[in-house]
């Protein structure tokens, strides 16, 4: 070790200007990783959470709640324009606790053609607490006039297309379902899976099943489950596992979740291409460098072979000065990074006017292996040379 800090010591502009290219090669690292994780971190919150949800259900082709005193079918639970049947709160709980399940909710959708309106009329009722009944069906936010769900029993919310279509405004008191329900207030969910003309908190529209419309099908836990997937990119492996399980049920998405997969997909291979390509050039600068400095000491090299140092021995060195100068100069460019990207996140510089400079203090023991890495990987060239020439033709070839 004493032999290595002298050899160090002894060439301070050879042992600085190595210093100086790993330390420039980290800190170009460094704040390469600052703008394209911290772009990456944030695309990816938003990425992750599109089409993250699906809708499951058991599709029949009879209708599977009917009324005591009527000999046709009433009205049935439905999903997607097709009868189904009901599931219960053991499925629900199952698919709840699957991998990669964020939340699932339970969804009790009903349909029944109404003579007032002269239309099929579909009432779904929700779980308005759940996340999953948020991006599969409709929430608060989608409120464009009036309030959303309330206790009471009469109080609807209507979709806004089905308030248009029959000239329903808030406060309108539409005779269906067997009473008066009360419009109080109208929403605009967009496309979702779930989407119905009407919706109420589900414990409401089991009341009005049971009590209203005096259906006689056992249990009204519900007839479609709501999922929400933790992750966009995991979506396609929780389906599979949903119908793996149960063969019988059909499991429904918009898809939403392909694009931003995909997208994600390319900013992963993005990424590991720049890093590899970053990696490269450090290597090719650091196998210069130790190169050059085996060259430099061609001479003196051999004539400590001459007197009996081992190639082992040699070998040692040159990895162990690589490894110091890596070290030092990866602290040395962490320390500077560090510095240039608090100025330049006090200054608020943008790139692209969104892109922002961030220290990832998670990613410093990568970048300190990388290049350390760099410094052992670039010290093999110079020791393979080391070890295929012997003594004497390094004394007399020395240039």
């Amino acid at each position: 070790m004493n032999y290595i800090i002298k050899e160090l010591l002894r060439h301070k502009w050879r042992t600085l200007a190595g210093i100086t290219g790993y330390g420039v090669a980290t800190l170009f690292i460094l704040l390469v990783i600052s703008v394209t994780f911290t772009g990456e971190k944030d695309s990816f919150g938003i990425l992750k959470g599109t089409g993250t949800h699906f809708i499951v259900y058991i599709p029949t082709n009879t209708a599977c709640c009917v009324s005591c005193d009527r000999e046709s079918a009433d009205g049935s639970l439905v999903a997607e324009g097709v009868n189904t049947m009901m599931l219960n709160s053991d499925l629900l709980e199952t698919i709840s606790h699957m991998e990669g399940v964020r939340e699932a909710a339970p969804y009790l959708l009903y349909r029944i053609y109404d003579q007032n309106l002269g239309a099929q009329i579909s009432l779904g009722g929700i779980d308005t607490s759940s996340v999953a009944t948020r991006t599969n069906v409709c929430a608060k936010t989608n409120v464009i006039s009036g309030k959303f769900m309330s206790e009471n029993a009469d109080e609807v919310v209507a979709e806004e297309s089905f308030a248009k279509a029959h000239k329903i405004e808030v406060g309108d008191t539409l005779n269906t379902y067997g009473g008066k329900l009360i419009v109080a207030g109208i929403v605009n969910s967009g496309i979702k899976p779930g989407k119905a003309d009407l919706y109420a908190p589900i414990e409401n529209v089991r009341t009005i099943l049971k009590e209203r419309m005096k259906c006689i099908s056992s249990g009204f836990d519900m007839n479609i489950i709501l999922v929400e997937v933790r992750d966009a990119r995991i979506q396609p492996q929780v389906m599979k596992q949903v119908k793996d399980r149960l063969s019988s049920l059909t499991v429904s998405s918009y898809n939403c979740y392909q694009p931003a997969t995909d997208v994600m997909a390319i900013m992963d291979k993005t990424s590991a291409i720049l890093s590899v390509v970053i990696f490269i050039f450090l290597i090719i600068f650091s196998a210069k460098t130790q190169l050059t400095s085996l060259m430099e000491r061609f001479r003196e090299i051999g004539i400590l072979k001459s007197l009996g140092w081992s190639n082992a021995r040699l070998g040692f060195q040159i990895f162990s000065i690589s490894v110091i100068q890596a070290l030092i100069g990866a602290i040395l460019g962490i320390m500077i990074g560090f510095i240039i990207i608090h100025l330049l996140d006090s200054c608020q510089v943008r790139i692209a006017s969104q892109m922002e400079f961030r220290f990832h203090t998670t990613r410093l023991i990568l970048l300190t292996g990388l290049t350390l890495a760099g410094g052992l990987i670039a010290a093999v060239f110079p020791v393979i040379r080391l070890y295929r020439t012997k003594a004497g033709e390094m004394i007399n070839n020395f240039m």
